[in-house]
């Protein structure tokens, strides 16, 4: 079973201080060019001799070329990368290179999520919690677009990440091959600090009104809740998924000072 990569088919820019910052520390040979408002260069110092240093062709342009390049309404800080295109991973191959280094990997499954900043905001914590992979399924799930790697502040560049157009078939795969794989659900039978996370663990987390799909709840071997007081059903979906992400990463730095 094995789902091949490709390009992101997104467009190719990535804006603002930060993502552009991290992508150029991270992945500058992707930098195709980099655009400046003139207005603003002198906030940029840094990121244009670090451009220089790399050959990245660099324009210094007025402001509103960068506007009508995204579009009204985005906040680009003054600073565009044109990239080329992301191309994801191979699902299969992400997930046994995860299991050939380390015999505990942690990965991330999400599952119709289609606002880029709760998509940025779970980015962001998975490369703090140190995940080996992120899996999205290809059903309406947000891709890697520019308004996702702003909101994930540049996270998106240090994260192998593909998508899964079987994610149902991948959960039980990784279920044979010794995964603990984990959904959150408010509705779930589990308290979130109660499920073991040490081991080699898939965590799933679902969209921002509907959750995850049945079949892929279906598919986990555990449910976890975040229980609430009070009158709230759940947390936002970002802030749920960091919440469980750091409770593995807490269960594996305890288990280590006790071995």
């Amino acid at each position: 079973m094995s789902d091949k990569g490709g390009e992101s088919g997104e467009p190719t820019w990535v804006y603002g201080n930060r993502p552009v910052q991290e992508l150029m520390e991270r992945r500058p040979r992707s930098i195709q060019r980099l655009l400046v408002a003139v207005e603003q260069e002198s906030r940029f110092g840094r990121l244009l001799r670090a451009a220089r240093q790399a050959g990245i062709p660099t324009q210094r342009v007025p402001r509103r070329v960068l506007t009508q390049q995204l579009g009204h309404g985005i906040r680009h800080q003054g600073v565009l990368a044109e990239i080329a295109p992301r191309v994801y991973a191979d699902a299969e191959t992400l997930c046994l290179e995860a299991l050939e280094a380390t015999d505990a990997p942690l990965l991330l499954a999400v599952d119709r999520v289609q606002d880029p900043g709760n998509l940025g905001s779970i980015l962001r914590s998975a490369i703090g919690a140190g995940v080996s992979g992120v899996l999205l399924s290809s059903e309406g799930t947000v891709g890697l677009t520019p308004a996702v790697a702003k909101a994930s502040a540049g996270a998106v560049e240090g994260l192998v990440v593909a998508r899964e157009p079987r994610l149902a078939r991948r959960i039980g795969w990784l279920r044979e091959k010794g995964f603990e794989t984990v959904v959150l659900d408010p509705r779930g039978d589990v308290e979130w600090d109660r499920v073991d996370l040490t081991g080699p663990t898939l965590i799933l987390a679902g969209g921002e009104r509907r959750g995850v799909r049945p079949s892929l709840a279906d598919a986990c071997n555990s449910r976890a809740r975040i229980s609430m007081a009070g009158n709230f059903d759940s947390l936002n979906v970002a802030i749920s998924t960091g919440v469980l992400l750091f409770e593995a990463v807490r269960q594996r730095k305890s288990r280590r000072r006790g071995s």
